[in-house]
């Protein structure tokens, strides 16, 4: 999923772990932007010798990121998440009891 990048949004990534972003950066021919910024998450360091193809470099996410989630002239700045549901041993459990009682509720 690709979205805008929010400081609130920021913020969220911080609080699950997460210290660093690579940065992937387009020329687009847009009225409202002339550059387009996505970010990716990762949790650790990079090597700069060994980025993901389509990666430029990357940005410890309390610094640069923070600054683009208030905003730059010109650009547009996406967040990519993949998002992987996981359900915690309690809800697996608790779901587990419900599906015994004939219950759906959670």
């Amino acid at each position: 999923m690709k979205t805008i990048l929010t400081p609130h949004l920021l913020g969220f990534l911080i609080e699950r772990g997460y210290t660093y972003c690579l940065a992937k950066t387009q020329v687009v021919s847009k009225t409202d932007a002339s550059v387009n910024i996505t970010l990716t998450p990762v949790k650790v360091k990079p090597e700069l010798e060994s980025m993901p193809t389509g990666y430029d470099t990357y940005f410890k996410i309390t610094r640069e990121p923070m600054q683009m989630a208030c905003g730059i002239d010109d650009t547009e700045v996406y967040i990519s998440l993949d998002l992987k549901q996981s359900k915690s041993r309690y809800q697996s459990g608790r779901a587990e009891e419900n599906a015994d009682k004939r219950s759906y509720a959670y």
